[in-house]
C-alpha cells in the first residue's frame, strides 16, 4: 500500500515489477484488498489503475 501511495502507477504493470509479482496474482490481491477498503481499483480506458485508501494501520492483537 506504502508502494501505491508513492507511486501513483497508472496501470498494475508498474507495481507488479517492482514487486516482483506477476500482473494477475498482484490483481487478485489487490482486489481482496479493495474489499475489505484497502484499496480502489479503477477503470483508465483498458488499464486497471490501483491507488491506496488507507496509507497506515495499527493491528491489535488481544
Amino acid at each position: 500500500m506504502r508502494m501505491l501511495h508513492r507511486l501513483e502507477p497508472q496501470s498494475l504493470t508498474e507495481p507488479a515489477e517492482l514487486s516482483g509479482r506477476k500482473v494477475p496474482s498482484l490483481s487478485r490481491t489487490l482486489k481482496m484488498m479493495e474489499r475489505y477498503g484497502l484499496v480502489e481499483l479503477r477503470w483508465k480506458g483498458v488499464a486497471l489503475v490501483p491507488s491506496a485508501l488507507a496509507t497506515g494501520f495499527t493491528l491489535i492483537l488481544e
